[in-house]
């Protein structure tokens, strides 16, 4: 091995560190100096979006003004991260190479394309140059339209990273840039159906209460336990003992009656006899 070897080896590897910390950038250092794209940045950082875009080596991001954010606030974090993760394109374009499109229409693909959960062309966005009006973008999602136009470059480093501005956030279909509307709440069905069963109940309560109040009118009900029982069984002393006492004093005095009159007749034929003398 010669002896300049190693220097050259040195020498090689400290232009590459320099290279690579040339080529580094942070997203966040980038937006900090511009108020007006402070809720973008802190959505980037709250969602874990920021450090993705700072492992890419070329990515183009397209940032929203405070004043335009309003579509995004309301939703959850994991809607946000979606929304966000579309308006990072994974490739380097700057104003100029958007403005050389001359009248045609590309489909860029964005981070929300790499996350694997977008559907139905949603991780991709349309970007479109039509004569001298400004560059539009949109979903790709069918359905959708460019609702979105280039407003001015935030910053460039040529090859790494491009920050745009936008004029709005760009809808990505089922992916809601408004907040959802609360689902029709339960109780607004119970009571449609409640009071079609309830009057039925009440309407049958008194049937069940006149069923008694007609037992009552039945005789066979009253007189059935009385029926069974014979008249002359000596179990009924209601019956039988005021019956048969009444009966031994009729003839009793039936014939004190009798004898007394009888007595009378024999004194008197005795005595009137005796009166004739």
């Amino acid at each position: 091995m010669s002896p300049m070897s190693s220097p050259v080896v040195a020498l090689f590897f400290s232009l590459f560190l320099l290279l690579s910390a040339a080529d580094a950038f942070n997203i966040t250092n980038i937006l900090s100096p511009y108020p007006d794209f402070t809720t973008f940045n802190n959505y980037l950082i709250q969602t874990g979006v920021a450090g993705e875009i700072n492992s890419k080596q070329t990515i183009t991001v397209l940032v929203v003004a405070n004043g335009n954010m309003a579509a995004v606030s309301g939703q959850s974090q994991d809607a946000i991260k979606k929304i966000l993760s579309v308006h990072v394109i994974l490739d380097y374009y700057d104003a100029a190479k958007l403005q050389n499109l001359h009248a045609k229409t590309v489909t860029l693909t964005t981070l929300y394309q790499q996350s694997g959960q977008a559907r139905n062309q949603q991780g991709f966005l349309n970007v479109t140059h039509v004569g001298n009006g400004p560059v539009a973008f949109g979903s790709a999602a069918p359905g959708s339209n460019l609702d979105s136009v280039l407003v001015k470059t935030i910053s460039s480093q040529p090859y790494n990273i491009s920050v745009l501005q936008i004029s709005n956030i760009i809808n990505i279909g089922s992916i809601s840039t408004t907040p959802p509307s609360p689902p029709a709440p339960g109780p607004k069905v119970s009571p449609t159906t409640s009071p079609a069963a309830s009057p039925p109940r009440k309407a049958l309560a008194p049937a069940h209460k006149e069923s008694p109040a007609a037992s009552p009118s039945n005789p066979s009900n009253a007189t059935a336990p009385s029926a069974d029982t014979p008249a002359g069984s000596s179990s009924n002393p209601v019956a039988d003992g005021p019956g048969s006492d009444n009966k031994s004093s009729a003839v009793s005095v039936t014939s004190g009656n009798y004898l007394l009159a009888s007595i009378l007749m024999i004194f008197t034929s005795a005595w009137f006899p005796l009166t004739m003398i």
